[in-house]
């Protein structure tokens, strides 16, 4: 059936068709019964039985706005078509452990890249990242910079090119130029990325099984611990990336850019509890898993490793120094070694 207007509005920045697949299968089957997940805050606490329906949704959030002031449903349309097809993949190959095809593979990498960059909290944090610059750059070239030209000093040192200088306009409406921002981003940068790298199908059979969160693409470099804190950003090119989505409790794939193991590879409690522990410290706010049953050692809090860069490097001062050997050479005047 197709969704009306007004329907398209209601948006969710976590599909409910994907949260499906965490379903309370113990949950009561009745005429007055809707089918639930469990939506858990990101420590554990406070378990709720709630419809995926009704879950990780904000009403216009991917809409734009016409020249005449209407209303331009693209965006979710678009994010509707990715969403129909990772589910036909889901039920049809990953269920049944059956190998994908190509056009396969571009809808659930198109998913993944889309699941990474479309969330409230991605939304969000390029948000507070334009308002600093256009707070910074207003400071520099006063408030009604837009309305004359600058020319902003650039050092000498510096790649003109390589510099966002703002330019009038920039600022506006920067809800929608999030939106767009980002999901085009996802297509056009991380989705060529991740059709190319190495994928793992990790399968469990756990009793809990993988949860899941309210930005269920996760990022991680196990090395980052071993350098400097201001070298830790997490790129899709970093050569130890892995790149994790769960898409059931029994299911979670895995992106690397080294082979990791067969398509379908089967896997413990052990990396069930490590690949949940990792999840739920990367989750903004919420998890949401099939039970509301969880483990303590999923929201532990670990020390760092004798080999971090924070054991090795135990003064306080050191926090204020660049000790590492890819120190960009305009940085060492602020950071000396």
């Amino acid at each position: 059936m197709k969704r009306k207007k007004y329907e398209l509005r209601k948006q969710h920045f976590i599909p409910a068709c994907y949260l499906k697949a965490w379903l309370d299968p113990s949950a009561p089957k009745t005429s007055t019964n809707n089918p639930y997940v469990w939506l858990l805050d990101k420590n554990g606490e406070n378990p709720k039985a709630k419809a995926p329906e009704k879950i990780f949704r904000e009403s216009d959030m991917y809409t734009l706005t016409t020249p005449d002031g209407g209303h331009d449903l693209r965006y979710e349309q678009g994010l509707g078509t990715v969403e129909a097809n990772f589910t036909k993949v889901r039920t049809s190959k990953f269920n049944f452990k059956r190998p994908l095809t190509e056009e396969d593979w571009f809808w659930v990498c198109l998913f993944a890249a889309t699941a990474h960059n479309r969330t409230a909290a991605s939304r969000d944090h390029f948000l507070s990242q334009m308002e600093e610059i256009k707070e910074m750059f207003e400071k520099v070239a006063g408030p009604d910079w837009e309305t004359r030209t600058v020319e902003p000093e650039i050092p000498s040192h510096v790649d003109r090119s390589s510099v966002y200088i703002p330019q009038p306009g920039d600022f506006d409406n920067l809800k929608e130029m999030t939106t767009t921002t980002l999901i085009d981003s996802a297509t056009d940068v991380i989705l060529p990325i991740l059709r190319g790298m190495h994928k793992t199908v990790l399968c469990t059979s756990d009793a809990l099984g993988f949860v899941t969160t309210d930005a269920p693409s996760t990022w991680y470099d196990p090395t980052a611990y071993r350098r400097h804190p201001f070298e830790r950003a997490i790129g899709i090119k970093n050569a130890d990336i892995q790149i994790t989505l769960p898409i059931s409790p029994m299911q979670c794939i895995l992106f690397t850019h080294r082979p990791m193991g067969p398509l379908y590879a089967e896997v413990g409690s052990d990396c069930v509890d490590v690949l949940n522990h990792r999840h739920a410290a990367h989750a903004p706010t919420r998890l949401v898993a099939r039970s509301k049953e969880v483990r303590a050692v999923w929201f532990q809090v670990v020390q760092p490793p004798v080999d971090s860069w924070e054991a090795l490097h135990p003064e306080p001062d050191d926090r204020h120094s660049w000790t590492s050997p890819d120190c960009p050479p305009e940085l060492l005047k602020i950071f000396p070694r």
